[in-house]
Order: structure tokens, then C-alpha cells, then sequence
């Protein structure tokens, strides 16, 4: 990936000027993808590839099977079908399969012409959505790729007199009639593209050098300009909250980031990042719902920092036929969770009331979920292939095994962040610090060179040793209550009388109380011989016929008692004994405090 990046980056010096960004187009080995849109209303692109130059001997294609932001295989090469190609002088050639995603083309006379199309009906962050109302393609999922043909500067072009109302966005290059260039394939394959009716708005943001960038957010959505107006100063104190913690934007390439937000009914939930533009998407409108719609925004922006920049060695070179592993993700992902919330209560769009109780929903979920007697955060982070929207037939235990990195990540962040200013400094500190060391001068870093940073940030390069050796390659969490109590942020139990299963799920099938998922392994029923697919049958000498029943009857129990609970297993009835316990589930109350407590809340969070 550092060839490939120095190449990057002189194609982009190169790009940056009118003269060259002519030039591209002219380049004898620029590859050209045509959209032809008579078939969108079927949800098909028909799409012509011109691959001049490719040498002798036989000509691969492949489809990815990766994507960036994504760290899970993809099987989009489904969604291709109907290929053709021509060679050199136009005659029509065989194409060969040779895999799931790679075709072989030969006897094509050192060019190749290749037609195919694509149906994609599934537009989110990922997949591709193709209908009479836009393009929303995600280009892994939408383009095939000329293999070894990685450094060619790449072309995306609108067939003439199409949908001539519909426009396009994207951080391609805009180089006239309806055409848009990238230096190199990694580049194209990361940048997402809308095509429909979009509408518009920018603002400048200036850097402490003087360098002034444009950030623009383009919008498919139902509702009024009144609501993205309001949504486009959301955006940008967003923008200027996360600058002040790095103290610098990015330079994005050519001065622009762009939001691409699809805020309407016909398009999936998702937010993906990207070098210079980011996919919002969500079937939610803003109406309804830019309150919550904002937090992707502001999760998928501080990623043009922690992730796209500041970039985990385990995701270089990062590849498009296979899923990289990473150990990083509680770092990548999880601290950019931690700074989405964050950020928006620093910017004054989320009070600290909601604040509090969206810790309190993040904290019961890591705290609680017995994953963490069976990996560390760096073990979980492992597990994205697996999960991040990664499918499989068969069951699996992550109810026991599995906690997200997402959250497990933002509650490492949030207990770093808190014990930081207890020593007088902050994890703002040490975000920076990576930042000027890896982010800005694109050296991938390991979790060593996490920790030697908040060593460096503390002056105490053994606490941060014995910080790390904790609570990134151990599973353990300091005392969090007692953290947020310096805050004003008063952690207390749900229900501290109340018996409680924390976790079960039952589904009443005509009178028979089935258990639908996991039972968690640190609840009093695991210890009973409670499974998935059990049949309850009764408790503590109780009929259980219906989740009323259920519910009357645990009402009745008290904690520390010990009692029955009779079931049906594999088709055999089966008696289990338990110590009931009450929920351990708790809340987070705001309240203003003491005057210190006060002062250190106004420094964290900014008011």
C-alpha cells in the first residue's frame, strides 16, 4: 500500500490542476466504465468497460469481494451476469469463469471492450441500489476490475441524453459532461456515487494554516429545504466540534469532502466512510428523525481521522478479494463511538440528559453480556469478519462469546478519557498525538504504538503498559460509576428489588413458552439447563401457558431464594434448580452537583 499511496499521491498532485485534469481522460491507459440507464426501472445497469493497453496473454477480470469500511466478504459477483466482451479489432471473444469473482479473457489483441450487467436493488452503506429514482452504487459492489491494472487512472461515464435532470454526487472528479475520474482503482472503489435529485448545500471551513476546504452535503430526501438547511448547520458544527479535537481538518484531496446522504423510504440504513465523503443513509426522514440521523454523521466524519488516516497496519494494504483482519477495531471503530456522542453534546445538539442515558444503554449492554470472560478487545475486534454483516447458516454463540467492538471500543475510550483527567491531561491529547504521528504522515501503526502514545501523553510509559495490559489484552473495566461520579453522571440500578432474567427472550406459540435466543451464561437459568428451543413448562411449581404467566409468577419471586423451573428439552422433560438474583441493569441520572463536579463536566463535555 505505500507504493500504491506514493502513486496516489502523485496522481492526485497531478489531478490538481485544470491543465492535467485534462489529461487524465487522454491517458493511453485509462480505463472507462459507461452507464447505460434504459433499464434502471428494473433495478439493471447496463455498463460497458474499455480496457485499453492490457498487455499480452490472457486478461483477468474480477469482481471485489471487499469493501472498504466493510470487514467482511461480500458475495457481489452474484449480481453480475450477461458478460460479453470484444477485442482489440471488435470481433466478440469467449469469456472464461475461473472462480466465484474472476473471469479470463484470451485472443483479444492487447484490448479488451466488456459488457455486462448489473442488478442491484439494495442501496445502504455496502450494496448498490439501482431504480427509477437514482443510482446509489457503492462501486466494489457495482464494478468489475482489470487485474494488475491497479495504477491506471479510472473514468465513470453517463451514457449521452439519459436522465439529463438527474445529477451526480460523488468525490470523483467532476471533469465535464456527466464524466468523473479517479487516479487509480483503490480510489475509484472508494468512492461511493449518487446519481438522482439531490439537493445541495456547502460551507468553508478553515484550517489554523489558512487552507480553506468546502465541505458539501448532498441529499436524496423527501423533505422540505427548510429541514436540510437546519440539518446543514447540524453537519457543521459537527465539522467544527471534531476539528477542535485534532486542532486541523484533514487536507482532503482536492479542498472538498462531501456527505452523501439517502434520508428516504426507499433506500437501507447504514453509514460508511470514506477518504473524502462519507454514505448517510437511512429510510428515516429528517422530520422524524434527524436527531438520531445526525449521530452517524458525526460517527462517520471523526473517521476521516481514526481510520481513514490514523490506519491500522492490519488493514494494509487493504484488499478487494479477500476480508482483512484487524485487532484495532476498539480503536478505529470503538473511540470513534466513544467521540460521535460526544461530539454532539459538545456542539449543543444532544443534551446531557439523553447523553447520560445512552451511556447507560451502552454501558448495560458491555458490562453485562458474559463475552468478556472469553475475549479482549483485541479478540473481538477479530471477530468483524464473522459479524459485520457477514452471514451463515448455522447458529452461533456470540450471545455468550460476543461483544461489539463498537461499544466495547467506546467504553475503553470513555474510561480512558476519564481516568486521563484525573491526571490532568485528556484522551483529546492523545487522539492528536497519533494524529501528527501516523495520521498525518501515513505510517500504519500497531496497538505498541497506541500505548507508547499515552505513555508519551502521561510521562509514564509503565502506567500506560499496565493501562494496556488491562483493558485491551485483559478484559477488565475500572470502576465506572465511580468515574462518572466526578461528573455529575450518577450510575444506579433499574430495579434494585426486582427479580430478573436479564436477557431472555420467549415467543408464546399458542400457549407453549419457547426460549428464541441465547441465555446468557451469567443469568441464574444458564446454570439451570436453559437452552434455545426449550419449551418452559413451569416455574416454582407454576403452569407457565403465556407470557402473562411468566410475568406474575417471576414477580413473586425474591431474590437469593432458590427455585424450580421445569422444561421441555429435545423432546425430553426435563427439572432445573436456580438462585434467583435481581436485574443488575442500571441507569445513569444527570444532575447538576457539586460545583467540582460541575467545573470537570464543563472541561469534558465542552459547556
Amino acid at each position: 500500500m505505500r507504493q500504491l499511496s506514493l502513486l496516489f499521491a502523485l496522481l492526485l498532485c497531478s489531478l490538481t490542476s485544470s491543465a492535467q485534469l485534462e489529461w487524465v481522460p487522454s491517458h493511453p491507459g485509462t480505463i472507462t466504465y459507461t452507464l447505460d440507464l434504459a433499464n434502471v426501472q428494473q433495478h439493471e445497469l447496463l455498463i460497458t468497460v474499455d480496457f485499453p493497453a492490457v498487455g499480452p496473454g490472457i486478461f483477468k477480470v474480477k469482481m471485489p469481494q471487499s469493501s472498504p469500511g466493510r470487514y467482511a466478504q461480500h458475495n457481489f459477483a452474484k449480481n453480475v451476469y450477461d458478460l460479453t466482451a470484444y477485442a482489440a479489432d471488435g470481433e466478440e471473444i469467449e469469456v472464461y469463469q475461473e472462480n466465484i469473482a474472476e473471469w479470463a479473457i484470451a485472443g483479444h489483441g492487447g484490448a479488451v471492450k466488456l459488457e455486462y450487467t448489473l442488478f442491484a436493488n439494495g442501496g445502504d452503506g455496502t450494496y448498490s441500489g439501482i431504480d427509477d429514482r437514482k443510482l446509489h452504487l457503492n462501486m466494489p459492489a457495482s464494478f468489475l476490475y482489470g487485474d494488475v491494472l491497479n495504477d491506471r487512472p479510472v473514468m465513470l461515464k453517463i451514457k449521452d441524453g439519459q436522465r439529463t435532470d438527474w445529477t451526480v454526487a460523488t468525490q470523483l472528479v467532476d471533469v465535464g459532461n456527466r464524466t468523473y475520474a479517479a487516479p487509480n482503482y483503490y480510489y475509484f472503489f472508494d468512492s461511493p456515487t449518487m446519481v438522482g435529485t439531490i439537493m445541495r448545500g456547502d460551507f468553508e471551513v478553515k484550517n489554523p494554516d489558512g487552507n480553506v476546504q468546502t465541505i458539501e452535503v448532498a441529499m436524496m430526501h423527501e423533505g422540505t429545504r427548510e429541514e436540510f438547511d437546519d440539518y446543514l448547520k447540524w453537519t457543521e458544527d459537527v465539522v467544527l466540534t471534531q476539528q477542535k479535537v485534532y486542532g486541523e481538518l484533514p487536507a482532503f484531496d482536492y479542498g472538498k469532502y462531501t456527505f452523501l446522504c439517502a434520508y428516504n423510504p426507499w433506500i437501507g440504513g447504514d453509514g460508511m466512510e470514506h477518504r473524502n465523503s462519507t454514505i448517510c443513509s437511512s429510510p428515516g426522514s429528517l422530520e422524524e428523525y434527524a436527531d438520531r440521523l445526525i449521530g452517524t454523521v458525526s460517527h462517520e466524519f471523526f473517521h476521516c481521522w481514526n481510520v481513514e488516516r490514523i490506519r491500522p497496519a492490519s488493514l494494509e494494504p487493504f484488499s478487494f478479494d479477500h476480508a482483512n483482519m484487524s485487532g484495532e477495531l476498539w480503536f478505529a471503530e470503538g473511540f470513534t463511538s466513544y467521540y460521535d456522542d460526544l461530539s454532539l453534546v459538545r456542539a449543543g445538539i444532544l443534551s446531557q440528559e439523553d447523553y447520560a442515558e445512552g451511556l447507560a444503554g451502552q454501558l448495560n449492554y458491555v458490562l453485562l453480556r458474559p463475552g468478556r470472560d472469553h475475549r479482549n478487545a483485541i479478540e473481538m475486534s477479530q471477530q468483524a469478519p464473522f459479524v459485520d454483516a457477514a452471514t451463515a447458516n448455522d447458529p452461533d454463540n456470540f450471545g455468550n462469546t460476543f461483544v461489539s467492538y463498537y461499544p466495547y471500543g467506546a467504553t475503553i475510550g470513555l474510561a480512558l478519557d476519564l481516568t486521563l483527567r484525573e491526571r490532568g491531561h485528556t484522551l483529546d491529547e492523545v487522539m492528536t498525538l497519533i494524529w501528527q504521528r501516523y495520521g498525518k504522515t501515513k505510517i500504519p501503526y500497531h496497538i505498541r504504538d497506541l500505548q507508547l502514545a499515552l505513555g508519551e501523553v502521561v510521562g509514564d510509559q509503565d502506567w500506560a503498559k499496565d493501562w494496556f495490559a488491562r483493558y485491551v489484552y485483559k478484559s477488565e473495566l475500572p470502576d465506572l460509576g465511580a468515574l462518572l461520579d466526578n461528573y455529575g453522571f450518577i450510575v444506579e440500578p433499574v430495579k434494585p428489588d426486582t427479580v430478573s432474567f436479564m436477557g431472555l427472550r420467549l415467543r408464546d406459540n399458542d400457549g407453549i413458552m419457547t426460549v428464541r435466543g441465547t441465555v446468557a451464561e451469567n443469568t441464574p437459568l444458564y446454570d439451570a439447563g436453559l437452552d434455545r428451543g426449550c419449551e418452559i413448562i413451569s416455574l416454582n411449581g407454576q403452569p407457565v401457558n403465556s407470557q402473562d404467566s411468566w410475568d406474575a409468577i417471576v414477580n413473586g419471586l425474591e431474590a437469593g431464594k432458590t427455585y424450580e423451573i421445569g422444561f421441555e428439552q429435545l423432546g425430553q422433560d426435563k427439572t432445573g434448580r436456580f438462585t434467583a438474583s435481581v436485574s443488575p441493569e442500571m441507569k445513569i441520572r444527570f444532575e447538576e452537583g457539586k460545583r467540582k463536579a460541575k467545573k470537570a463536566r464543563e472541561a469534558w463535555l465542552w459547556r
